[in-house]
């Protein structure tokens, strides 16, 4: 039996604020077709309601309104180009509140977003587009039940470091906070999906992403994560497109959403395994956390894939299996397993899963690894060490976490020589 695992396509704006009218529900699916975002300027100053801890902010609605001016334009532009408001919601290191509007089915969207782009009242004007995970499952026999720990070289190096201290900030569908390999390394969680209820168990790519980041060592149980005690932030911008599915969905806003709370936590990594069209309000969103020094980790998107969006964008690393690495198209690509990966999956169970959504998991643990032992490490030279210590073999390249540790620690105790085992596709 074999699944396909489609990840976060970005979901539509969510959490209407409080005092507005009544607000239609998020679009799902095609109905986004009929949807854009809309950002008017708006001063921080705003938002100073806002102040406080970040797990505070998220559950307060009062401070997340529009301010009366920018209430006014928003009001305006739904009168002037018959639009009817579904949500919004303050972006405020971009200094702009976002407005997502249904577009009636008598307009033509393109023409609209021409006019609204030359609005002098608007900031930006596009489509909420919509992303997909990338990650796919097989029920086959393995030999090695988690071949990845052997491929990266994981016992020598948790020797060295274990994530403790870091943080990795993961952008998914909702994590299984529960599950016990996890439930010791969740620390910060955020529901940013609106009209889909976020199950008590959690949802499968963001717990299996999850896992391999982060589960716990030494626990008598399943599986060990890259970094089985670094902190995890739980944000889930994407929901199941049916409960218990592994294909997942999210769209430009609650992204938006996930990003502007991942910049007030302050991460060390934030990983986002997804794909899809250029957006202008994740790139700016995107440019502004890269300036601060986050390091962004995404998967490559397959030829079948809508775009190659979040991957495109300057100062994101992307991860992409060995065997594809020889035909990298973005110059921050690092290789790290994607075949057969066990994993965490909802209900304490665990699976068998491929796909690039892991090689990005591996990747950013990996990353945090590295933090641990050098918190000061810049993006650029992660990028750099992650290259100059993978391991090659027949032609592909992964990343190996002792090695890449031993070379930033100007120590040794490595494997001296290494083999992995290039799966078919």
């Amino acid at each position: 039996m074999r699944w396909r695992v489609l990840c976060c396509l970005p979901v539509l704006l969510v959490a209407a604020c409080a005092g507005l009218p009544q607000r239609n529900a998020v679009a799902v699916g095609d109905a986004a077709n009929r949807q854009i975002v809309i950002a008017i300027a708006q001063a921080p100053t705003v938002s100073a309601a806002l102040l406080g801890a970040p797990e505070l902010r998220q559950q307060r609605r009062r401070g997340y309104r529009a301010a009366p001016a920018v209430e006014r334009v928003l009001q305006q532009l739904a009168r002037e180009h018959a639009l009817t408001r579904v949500d919004g919601w303050p972006i405020s290191s971009l200094e702009v509140y976002c407005e997502v509007y249904e577009v009636g089915p008598d307009v033509a969207v393109e023409s609209l977003l021409d006019r609204l782009s030359r609005d002098s009242r608007v900031v930006i004007a596009q489509r909420v587009n919509l992303f997909e995970t990338l990650a796919s499952s097989y029920d086959d026999t393995y030999v090695d039940l988690q071949t990845a720990v052997v491929q990266l070289d994981l016992e020598s190096a948790h020797q060295l470091a274990t994530g403790r201290g870091a943080t990795v900030a993961i952008i998914d569908s909702s994590i299984d906070a529960r599950h016990p390999e996890l439930r010791a390394n969740v620390g910060f969680t955020a529901d940013l999906v609106r009209h889909t209820p976020r199950p008590r168990s959690g949802e499968v790519h963001g717990t299996a992403v999850a896992g391999v980041i982060a589960a716990i060592a030494n626990n008598a149980e399943g599986i060990v994560g890259i970094a089985p005690d670094v902190s995890i932030a739980a944000l889930r911008a994407c929901w199941a497109v049916e409960p218990g599915s592994p294909r997942a969905r999210c769209s430009t806003f609650s992204l938006a959403k996930a990003l502007e709370v991942a910049l007030d936590l302050a991460p060390d990594v934030i990983n986002m395994s997804l794909t899809g069209p250029h957006d202008p309000l994740l790139a700016q969103l995107l440019a502004r956390i890269i300036e601060r020094g986050i390091a962004v980790v995404t998967a490559r998107p397959g030829p079948q894939d809508s775009g190659d969006f979040p991957a495109s964008q300057a100062g994101v690393l992307v991860a992409q299996s060995p065997r594809s690495l020889r035909n990298a198209r973005w110059p921050n690509s690092i290789g790290a397993p994607a075949d057969e990966i066990l994993t965490t999956v909802p209900a304490a169970e665990y699976a068998f899963l491929s796909g690039t959504s892991l090689a990005a998991a591996h990747v950013s643990g990996v990353i945090a690894l590295l933090l641990e032992t050098a918190p000061g490490i810049g993006v650029s030279q992660i990028a750099g060490l992650l290259r100059e210590t993978s391991i090659s073999a027949a032609g592909e390249e992964s990343v190996n976490a002792c090695r890449a540790l031993a070379k930033l620690a100007e120590t040794v105790g490595c494997r001296p020589s290494y083999e992995f085992v290039s799966l078919s596709d």
